[in-house]
């Protein structure tokens, strides 16, 4: 009987964590049909089945992390393709003198079956049964909503929500999977790796903010110029100025990477947490090209249908919560990039201009930045260069 397993989802991708099955055990599919979702570190990924037939067996549920090579699923013969008819196995022996037969279904291989007295075993997955000692479940006492009986994810999480946990503490929990997993793990191994500095300036966006509403109204037709077009530009010419902002270090081979593409990585929030598309060749991009492309990003990435190529490769990034971009942060390193720019609000502040005080548009930029890779002075005078590009638009419109 064929099985599929979690093939090879290339660029160092050793598990996934299935997202959710789009197929129910004893549905018939057809080859290509879409059979599971699939999360890695890089991206969301619907993987199609590989052969047609009834579904025998789902071996993992949904919130399951599971290393490449594992089976995920059993699939038998098509039900039209004439093999011959399954012949009901034979009835098991009768139970012993003293023992009463259960009028329970046959529980699957022990794996999936738990007991927590020894009485009555349910169905559970490994994962499921974890998820339970996690949250102090007795899955004695939860009601599956699988197929035969089996107790879901789903089922612990809602019999946890209805108990209380640690002395009496209450509240609703959230597993942490999916792409919030992701982003816990990046971040993690950012934070150790990584030993992050944080440098900051002010950038006076009045000129620019009135070059992209004229090019707006000029050109209605095209998509709308925001601040980030702009950003991206400026940092692309600054990054070649200091190629130190877009290296990455190598740990293995203790080498500093300088790279000759500049892939600027946008991040973007979503329902299901900040994830990263990357603008490929950024230095050869127009500005409504690049302003294309994040415009699709945000598109793709609220709709969940990024490819996964989107999300790769990039050598350094910008983050821009645009109106909630507060007066400062200090972001996360993107491991391995050696930095990223953090773009805050635009508002309107008081300044000195000529002795005067007058109303400009204000926006501060901070760069975190790797300091194995490189100093502060780097990042300062890297972050000045963006500064004075955004400031003077005309002199970035030359830029190629």
């Amino acid at each position: 009987m064929p099985v599929f397993k979690l093939p090879d989802l290339g660029e160092g991708v050793g598990e996934a964590e299935i997202d959710r099955w789009l197929v129910e055990e004893g549905q018939e599919i057809a080859e290509d049909d879409p059979l599971v979702e699939v999360i890695t570190d890089k991206a969301t990924a619907e993987i199609p089945s590989p052969f047609a037939g009834v579904v025998n067996r789902i071996h993992h549920d949904a919130g399951a992390v599971v290393p490449v090579g594992t089976v995920l699923v059993t699939i038998g013969e098509d039900a039209h393709s004439g093999s011959r008819p399954n012949v009901p196995p034979p009835p098991p022996p009768p139970p012993p003198v003293g023992i009463v037969a259960s009028s329970q279904p046959s529980a699957r291989p022990s794996e999936d079956v738990a007991s927590s007295n020894g009485e009555d075993p349910v169905e559970a997955m490994p994962p499921v049964r974890k998820l339970a000692r996690d949250l102090n479940v007795d899955l004695a006492q939860v009601s599956g909503s699988g197929p035969g009986g089996r107790i879901l994810r789903t089922d612990v999480e809602a019999q946890a929500g209805s108990t209380s946990r640690d002395g009496g503490t209450t509240g609703r929990r959230e597993p942490l999977r999916g792409v919030r997993r992701t982003i816990a793990k990046r971040m993690s191994e950012a934070h150790r790796l990584v030993p992050p500095v944080t440098h900051v300036e002010e950038c006076d966006v009045t000129e620019l903010d009135a070059t992209r509403k004229l090019a707006n109204e000029r050109s209605p037709e095209e998509v709308k110029l925001t601040f980030l077009p702009f950003i991206v530009k400026a940092v692309v010419t600054a990054l070649k100025d200091f190629p130190a902002m877009n290296a990455s270090l190598d740990e293995d081979a203790q080498e500093i990477v300088f790279h000759d593409n500049y892939d600027i990585g946008i991040a973007v929030d979503t329902d299901a947490g900040l994830t990263v598309p990357v603008v490929r060749d950024a230095d050869g991009k127009r500005l409504v090209e690049i302003a294309a492309d994040i415009e699709r990003f945000a598109r793709e990435a609220r709709a969940g249908t990024l490819k996964s190529d989107d999300l790769r490769g990039g050598t350094f990034t910008v983050t821009s919560p645009g109106p909630f971009g507060g007066l400062m942060a200090t972001p996360i390193v993107f491991h391995p990039q050696s930095g990223i720019l953090g773009v805050h609000r635009a508002i309107d502040r008081p300044v000195v201009r000529d002795g005067q005080i007058v109303i400009r548009k204000m926006m501060n930029l901070s760069v975190t930045f790797d300091h194995r890779v490189l100093d502060g002075m780097t990042a300062a005078k890297f972050i000045l260069d963006v500064v004075t590009l955004l400031e003077h638009p005309a002199v970035l419109a030359l830029e190629n």
